[in-house]
């Protein structure tokens, strides 16, 4: 009697997501800092019963390439809650997944993503004074805000499984690192911008209540 009168209780989903990352930094670049990268979470998906809202908290590692002078490159620890509405569909009913249902494609699975977070930061670089060539290793660690925004289409598979394809951009909260400068110095970075294209690939568990409501 308690169970059924919640409304978030519905299928829930387990989905790996990986997309190839493309940073936009300024100061990265001025100081040979990689950007590019790549990023895998492991999420937990669940979503209210009588409308297309999904929430996807979810764990991941992101690393970025060494720079262009393979100066140096930064990995990060993500904690992101996914927030998706799927704005065709959004009064669909919960007989979920998806990829499940009869009907247009765009309409039942085009959605729009918002996805708060927060990341653990460790820079690695090589520092370089001016007068000494010796490249001496730098390593410095932050905690910072994320904020991102995404859009993606839900395509069935089969029963079990859906492929998802991703578009999505992310922006870092402004932070003062050790060991920013090429000199070893310390820095802002608060221009930390990047985009993404990835697939989420999602696994629906048999749910028997749902069939037994068929």
């Amino acid at each position: 009697m308690f169970i059924s009168s919640i409304p978030c209780l519905c299928i829930s989903q387990v989905g790996i997501y990986s997309r190839y990352l493309f940073g936009k930094s300024d100061i990265l670049d001025a100081e040979y800092i990689g950007q590019n990268g790549q990023h895998t979470s492991l999420e937990y998906n669940f979503r209210l019963a009588q409308k297309r809202l999904e929430f996807r908290p979810g764990v991941g590692y992101r690393s970025t390439f060494q720079g262009s002078n393979g100066d140096g490159h930064i990995k990060g620890y993500d904690f992101d809650i996914g927030t998706a509405i799927y704005p065709f569909d959004f009064g669909g009913d919960c007989d979920c997944p998806t990829f499940s249902k009869d009907g247009n494609l765009v309409k039942k699975g085009f959605f729009f993503e918002v996805t708060p977070g927060v990341s653990y930061q460790i820079l690695s670089r090589l520092r370089s004074e001016p007068d000494d060539p010796s490249r001496l290793p730098i390593r410095s660690k932050n905690l910072v805000w994320k904020i991102g925004g995404a859009a993606g289409l839900d395509i069935g598979i089969s029963e079990k499984y859906t492929l998802t394809p991703i578009l999505s951009a992310t922006m870092l909260s402004s932070s003062e690192w050790e060991g920013l400068r090429k000199d070893g110095s310390a820095g802002t970075l608060d221009d930390h911008v990047y985009y993404g294209t990835g697939f989420r690939l999602t696994y629906n568990a048999e749910d028997k209540k749902r069939r037994r409501r068929n």
